[in-house]
């Protein structure tokens, strides 16, 4: 049965779980919502979540994960990209014959993020009924669409909530149009928002002209040079930058994960001075030009180790969805950029 995805998020919270999910269309806020419920209800921590990508994975490896279980954790909950080419090959009856008898300790998330369930493209809504009725009866549906605008600019009042600030209803609306009722775009904007000025209590119209523009004061710097500053802003403008640049986002992320493990280095080795860091670089094999050193030493001190470690592995997993044709490229690369960042916004904000 097709539901909308908030109706069925509804369902996951009230602690009613399915055997498998497939969630259908663009709208990439209902998706990480129903991710996140199901990750609270089914797998505690990380050794339940495994990730698949159809491209590259057969159907039989994701089946056979589910049915043999895991030994580290009682439920299993896998996410399985791109379950599109399933409609197109002869996987589906495979997967039909699985739902007849699922594994009660695992519980399967199929996204299928090809069908714009908000295209008034006749074509596309012949594709979505389609793949509807392709994949009818099989598992829980969930109708990825973006809400209308009223919903839209509740949401978006919600989430600034949530973020300590309240937002005009002025700005709300502005953000709804500006971003076509793209909410999980706009939650980053929001992110973005909290960051650019913290110590306002209301988000104007007036900001989100600014960060939406984020162009004429672009101070010249790369991402870990604006990073190592410490000041939101300069990171905001690198980031906009690189990506109006069109810079090949894996190989930021890959640039990126260098330098945290750089800084990881030297804060476990307890780095106090250049000769001292560049020893420990050199030994794991990531130098660094000899004039950088005393800066990275102090860089190194401005995060958490844990925090370093953590945003080392969610290189890892950035990569993957950039790589595995993710509906908003740019949406992936923001987030990862703003959770390196997250421990910034408890400082003062310089410009």
């Amino acid at each position: 049965m097709s539901r909308p995805a908030r109706r069925v998020l509804e369902t996951i919270q009230k602690g009613s779980i399915a055997p498998g999910y497939l969630l259908v269309g663009r709208a990439l806020y209902w998706r990480d919502q129903i991710w996140a419920a199901l990750r609270r209800a089914v797998a505690s921590d990380d050794a339940g979540v495994g990730e698949f990508d159809l491209r590259h994975t057969p159907l039989e490896v994701v089946l056979s994960t589910a049915q043999e279980g895991n030994l580290w954790a009682p439920r299993q909950l896998l996410l399985v990209r791109n379950a599109q080419t399933l409609t197109t090959t002869r996987g589906l009856p495979n997967l039909r014959e699985y739902f007849a008898d699922p594994s009660p300790a695992a519980v399967m998330v199929l996204e299928m993020t090809d069908v714009d369930l908000d295209s008034g493209d006749w074509r596309e809504r012949e594709k979505a009924k389609g793949r509807l009725e392709a994949w009818d009866g099989l598992c829980e549906v969930a109708l990825l669409a973006r809400p209308g605008l009223g919903e839209c600019i509740e949401r978006i009042q919600q989430e600034s909530r949530e973020r300590g600030r309240s937002i005009s209803p002025d700005a709300a609306e502005s953000l709804a149009v500006l971003f076509d009722r793209d909410v999980a775009r706009i939650v980053t904007e929001i992110e973005k928002l909290c960051l650019y000025d913290p110590t306002k209590p209301e988000i104007s119209p007036e900001e989100i002209t600014a960060v939406a523009g984020m162009q004429s004061w672009f101070a010249g710097q790369t991402l870990t040079e604006a990073i190592g500053s410490g000041r939101p802003r300069r990171v905001l403008e690198a980031l906009a930058h690189a990506l109006r640049q069109d810079a090949y986002l894996p190989l930021l992320v890959s640039e990126l994960a260098r330098y945290l493990r750089q800084l990881l280095l030297l804060r476990e080795g307890n780095a106090r001075d250049g000769r001292q860091a560049a020893r420990i670089l050199w030994a794991a094999r990531q130098p660094a030009p000899q004039d950088a050193l005393p800066e990275l030493v102090r860089q190194s001190r401005s995060f958490s180790g844990d925090h370093l470690a953590e945003c080392l592995k969610l290189a890892l997993q950035t990569d993957l969805a950039l790589r595995s044709s993710p509906v908003d490229a740019r949406l992936v690369m923001e987030r990862y950029i703003l959770r390196i960042m997250e421990p910034l916004r408890a400082r003062p904000l310089r410009g």
